[in-house]
């Protein structure tokens, strides 16, 4: 599901901007400007299954002076079901400094103008932007440590930003990731990363995951390079698990 949020995202703005002799989108006056996530959220109510059609609908909106967020409505294409949504915000940074950037006047302008009126609100903003825990120095859960590949990075020229989540789930209990429904993850991106770097994966339970009570288990998660505890932590997300039956496979 996060590969199709992506690339609706990415078509999308080929659609309202145009298209760069890279294939992706490109609005006019954004030299050496690109948009770079900051925070994203996914909840799911239901999954699809293989085969089946659905309907991702997104737009974006101003979050502040310095920030824009996309969001994605997603429904079933045949039954108009609602199976989930997700909210994300950006940033714009020079691609040649990698410093932080405002948009100019005259892009921010055009670019106001093709953005929802009223903005539209997927998610309870009561319920987006909640602060991450700090992550434990000791950690409880600890995955493969993953060397960062050519193929995992993106047209920006860090790692495409679904290559975290799986990397993540390496560090979730067998019998959570084969038991429960992932419902929910929310994830903070906190430093580049890129090919060849090594990442260190952790995971720490928010929860009581002992208990086979049905309830749901919410986990603490963390990417860092790799360097003895030392290494910039590059992603931070808590998971939020439920029962399968509790999250539909519809």
């Amino acid at each position: 599901m996060a590969n199709l949020l992506q690339e609706v995202g990415g078509n999308h703005g080929v659609a309202l901007w145009g298209r760069a002799d890279s294939g992706f989108a490109s609005m006019p006056g954004m030299d050496h400007l690109i948009f770079v996530a900051t925070r994203m959220q996914i909840r799911m109510e239901a999954y699809p299954k293989w085969g089946d059609l659905v309907r991702l609908e997104t737009f974006f909106a101003e979050d502040g002076r310095l920030c824009t967020r996309r969001d994605w409505h997603i429904t079933d294409a045949t039954t108009g079901a609602y199976l989930g949504a997700a909210t994300s915000t950006w940033v714009t940074i020079n691609s040649e400094t990698r410093k932080l950037s405002k948009l100019p006047e005259e892009v921010r302008t055009r670019w106001l103008n093709l953005s929802p009126s009223p903005p539209r609100i997927v998610l309870p903003v009561g319920e987006t932007k909640r602060k991450l825990e700090d992550f434990p120095e000791d950690a409880a859960l600890v995955g493969p440590v993953v060397s960062a590949r050519r193929t995992d990075m993106d047209p920006n020229g860090h790692i495409n930003n679904v290559c975290y989540m799986s990397w993540a789930l390496e560090a979730v209990p067998r019998h959570v990731y084969n038991g429960y429904h992932l419902r929910e993850v929310e994830m903070d991106f906190k430093a580049e990363c890129h090919a060849g770097d090594l990442v260190e994966v952790l995971g720490h339970p928010l929860t009581d995951t002992s208990n086979g009570n049905g309830c749901a288990q919410q986990f603490l998660h963390t990417l860092r390079k790799a360097g003895g505890g030392k290494g910039a932590e590059v992603w931070r997300a808590r998971t939020t698990w439920v029962p399968k039956g509790k999250v539909a496979s519809r």
